[in-house]
């Protein structure tokens, strides 16, 4: 392996994030980035993503992939990894219009038509549907998040949701799978000299559905005040899928399955991250289930 101390000696080091997440990350000679992770620095089994997104580079360096950053160096073993990538502006929230927004489309339409590297071959298992005992714990986690805030939130439609959650799962089962970044959101996109979008930080890549990456796209590009009508960013999807596939995709379709990731998994999840939080917390992220929810009544 390189000897990062010795290397960092000899050149022109800037200090980009040392320590976040257990990974170091420098600025070289102001031309490359160096990422650094030793296993014994990193927590919460972070390091098996950071593998992840390595093994997915090295699987990808000699394809040809013209979405990923230029890799320079990769080295990898049981217990550290080191990435050493060509740098590249990020592109800006100010110039986002409907020509950017149909480039970043095209890339994510790109990487969905992909083949799944062999290592991932195994991803993508289907929740066949929730046991009656799990749909009753998140019942209840629900019902004492919103028992925090008596008589501010209606809570029969929760038991709707419990009894219609596995049928919503079962028809979400019918998106394809694909390969996918899975966290695909604006501050992971780079640009090069020539205005390409590439995709960077590949920790969350695996084989999973298309509505996953647009729907964090969709909901991050929201959260950071650029308003887009979604419909408009998945019609410039739906019409890359064909150009590179030849398949014809509804975007109403896609919506559709955005509104049952996001039931699926605020039913099962968020109550867990709700409790403490005060009203207006709440209500959103309650209301948006139900609004998805009821587009499957």
């Amino acid at each position: 392996m390189l000897n990062i101390k010795k290397y960092l000696e000899n050149v022109d080091v800037k200090e980009i994030r040392l320590g976040q997440s257990g990974a170091d990350v420098y600025e070289i000679n102001g031309k490359s980035i160096l990422k650094h992770i030793k296993r014994e620095k990193i927590e919460n089994g972070m390091f098996d993503t950071y593998m992840r997104e390595a093994l997915f580079y090295e699987s990808e360096i000699n394809r040809g992939k013209d979405y990923l950053p230029t890799i320079e160096e990769l080295e990898l073993a049981n217990d550290e990894i080191i990435i050493l990538m060509k740098k590249y502006d990020q592109p800006k929230r100010e110039d986002i219009n409907d020509e950017m927004i149909k480039k970043v489309m095209d890339v994510l339409a790109r990487i969905h038509s992909d083949d799944v590297p062999r290592f991932m071959e195994n991803d993508g298992g289907l929740i066949d549907g929730l046991k009656a005992d799990d749909i009753e714990s998140y019942l209840k986690g629900w019902k004492n998040v919103l028992d925090e805030h008596r008589g501010a939130f209606a809570e029969d439609i929760l038991d709707e949701i419990a009894e219609d959650i596995n049928r919503i799962i079962l028809w979400h089962n019918l998106e394809e799978n694909v390969l996918i970044h899975g966290d695909f959101h604006f501050e992971n996109l780079l640009v090069d000299d020539n205005g390409k979008i590439l995709v960077c930080d590949w920790q969350g890549v695996k084989c999973g559905k298309p509505s996953t990456d647009l729907s964090l796209f969709i909901s991050r590009l929201s959260a950071d005040g650029v308003k887009m009508d979604p419909k408009r960013i998945l019609d410039a999807y739906a019409l890359s899928m064909e150009n590179i596939t030849g398949k014809k995709i509804d975007s109403e379709d896609i919506l559709k399955h955005i509104s049952a990731e996001n039931v699926i998994t605020s039913f099962i999840f968020w109550h867990n991250f709700l409790h403490g939080n005060d009203e207006e917390r709440v209500r959103g992220v309650y209301e948006k289930m139900i609004e998805d929810y009821k587009k499957f009544r």
